[in-house]
């Protein structure tokens, strides 16, 4: 019989033993990379190209941008074209790091801001992913309404015919 239990023990401690796990951090450089994009977001600061591949692929919702600069043309244009106040609020973010060797940093948040043509108030909830490849984003996806987007840009338009 005790050799029974030692048989049992030793197998469940074998297969608890498991090295191929994937491991998620909220206090690693990483995410706290991501907290400060964020901060540099909200100061209109865009000198990022420390954290971005030159060649890095965003994904908005369905729109694909190509590159770095297309990137912060689009950041940008948040502050010079469409909104005043921006900030960001309830931001959580963490890294994955996958077992198969991908790292990826996951954000969630809301965004507010104050529409520059029309004055209106938006707020939105929002996801953004971030894959990492040798110390750099290489891929964004995010995921959000584009309401206020469109709603600004309209007006702005309006307003140059």
């Amino acid at each position: 019989m005790k050799l029974l239990y030692t048989i049992t023990l030793s197998a469940l401690l074998i297969s608890c033993a498991n090295t191929n796990q994937s491991v998620l951090k909220t206090d690693d450089e990483l995410t706290s990379t991501i907290n400060l994009l964020f901060d540099k977001y909200v100061a209109n600061d865009f000198e990022l190209s420390d954290y971005y591949a030159d060649d890095v692929v965003a994904r908005v919702n369905n729109q694909e941008l190509n590159g770095y600069e297309n990137l912060i043309t689009g950041f940008k244009a948040h502050h010079e074209l469409l909104y005043n106040d921006i900030s960001i609020d309830e931001l959580y973010v963490h890294t994955n790091y996958f077992s198969n060797g991908e790292v990826w940093s996951n954000a969630w948040f809301t965004w507010s801001g104050v529409g520059k043509t029309t004055g209106e108030e938006y707020t939105n909830r929002a996801h953004f992913d971030y894959k990492w490849e040798n110390g750099k984003i290489v891929e964004l996806l995010a995921y959000y309404s584009e309401y206020a987007d469109l709603k600004e840009s309209a007006a702005l338009q309006a307003t140059q015919e």
